[in-house]
């Protein structure tokens, strides 16, 4: 298996093979549950999972970019995205997790189209200092015990809010998630795709691999940070004129979620979570691309010029009703089971969390349904690439797949 990837690697030049060896590689994993040598381990399906929605973004990358250098930006910000995800010791997730940001910043500030990126840049880095060296600390203070194939540590409240205080910026949770507006807004719709999709799924899968240690601590930080979030960036949504910068707080408001959900601490909630990264790593790769698409016939992303869809393209109309429908979390779609199970979940520890949700529900439906509207009206006719169209349908597949529900219970 290791010679498998190892091949893969070699090929990493031509992007169609890399990605076919790849996408062989996880369903070898998927098959073969086991250490594999080097420094690579993986613990449970929900990392192989995330691996495969990885590549799924990765597919959707290849077949819409034009650009060769960014294709080839895209294949290294996946390399490091795997090893990180499959990293057996403390040390190893901290780098790959601090050199996904290396590619994303070459795409955003070498192919931005706007004086901004610069600014959007230094929130980018600065965010990242900042929040990254505390846990550099922890490390250190632990005696480079720290591993989480045997984690058997008894953190105190504020040494776990420093270790969690880097994965929690690339949530990014409410208050900490400013540098993430400014990138997707400056960023091509590559590194869209790719920072929504999945650069917010490390900061979760990190955030899982530490999760050992909070059985022992009172959670209500976390749920109370997650509330905040869920309801302040659904409330940002509503005033957005710009549809780059919606689907950014939207991201914002559904990893807000995704923290309450595994902030609850049981089975149900934790397999709750895991569903919602699919759910949203697919949908956020999507909203993102069709956008991008958007943006690349118009050369507008505002809101009031986001409309005649249906009068240019059933087939793109039909797609953007889907992918906005599933943003909202609307049955039958994996972000719908996944909220639902959070909803059952969160009642189990106090019934006014069902106060919160009922508002965070009434506002994000109601700034989904406002674009999913608009974009039906307008009688001009816009002529569509359709570079990724059709490979876009798969991920769509994968966004109301209910067969993740088979493999997790």
């Amino acid at each position: 298996m290791l010679d498998f990837l190892l091949f893969s690697l070699v090929m990493m030049n031509f992007e169609r093979f890399f990605f076919l060896l790849f996408v062989l590689f996880s369903f070898l994993m998927l098959n073969n549950f086991s250490w594999m040598g080097l420094f690579i381990f993986f613990d449970s399906f929900v990392f192989v999972m995330l691996i495969l929605m990885m590549l799924f973004i990765f597919g959707l990358v290849i077949f819409s970019e034009i650009n060769s250098s960014l294709v080839f930006l895209s294949s290294l910000l996946i390399l490091f995205c795997f090893f990180f995800l499959l990293s057996s010791n403390m040390l190893m997730l901290y780098i790959f997790f601090e050199l996904s940001i290396f590619p994303i910043l070459v795409m955003i500030l070498g192919f931005g189209l706007q004086i901004e990126k610069v600014s959007s840049s230094y929130y980018l880095l600065f965010y990242t200092i900042f929040c990254s060296l505390p846990f550099l600390f922890v490390y250190y203070k632990s005696y480079f015990f720290l591993s989480y194939c045997f984690f058997d540590f008894f953190l105190s409240w504020e040494v776990y809010l420093m270790l969690t205080l880097s994965f929690m910026m690339k949530f990014p949770v409410y208050f900490l998630h400013l540098w993430l507006p400014k990138a997707h807004v400056e960023a091509p719709t590559t590194a869209s795709m790719l920072l929504a999709g999945l650069l917010l799924k490390l900061g979760t899968a990190g955030f899982l691999r530490i999760m050992g240690s909070l059985n022992f601590l009172y959670v209500n930080f976390w749920i109370c940070l997650s509330f905040f979030g869920m309801i302040l960036s659904s409330l940002s949504c509503m005033f957005q004129s710009d549809i780059k910068s919606l689907a950014a707080y939207s991201s914002v408001s559904h990893m807000s979620f995704l923290l309450l959900s595994l902030s609850i601490l049981c089975l149900s909630g934790k397999i709750s979570g895991l569903l919602m990264m699919l759910a949203h790593g697919y949908t956020s790769t999507m909203l993102f691309f069709l956008i991008g698409e958007f943006f690349h016939v118009s050369n507008s992303r505002m809101i009031y010029f986001f409309n005649s869809f249906f009068s240019s393209s059933m087939l793109f109309s039909m797609i953007a009703l889907l992918v906005f429908l599933s943003n909202s979390g609307v049955p039958p779609s994996l972000s719908f089971l996944s909220e639902f199970m959070v909803i059952i979940s969160s009642l189990l520890l106090s019934k006014i969390f069902f106060l919160f949700m009922f508002l965070y529900f009434f506002l994000s439906f109601y700034y989904s349904s406002y674009v999913v509207v608009n974009f039906f009206f307008g009688k001009n006719f816009l002529n569509f690439h359709f570079n990724g169209l059709g490979y876009s349908i798969p991920v769509l597949f994968m966004m109301f797949n209910m067969f993740w529900w088979s493999l997790l219970y």
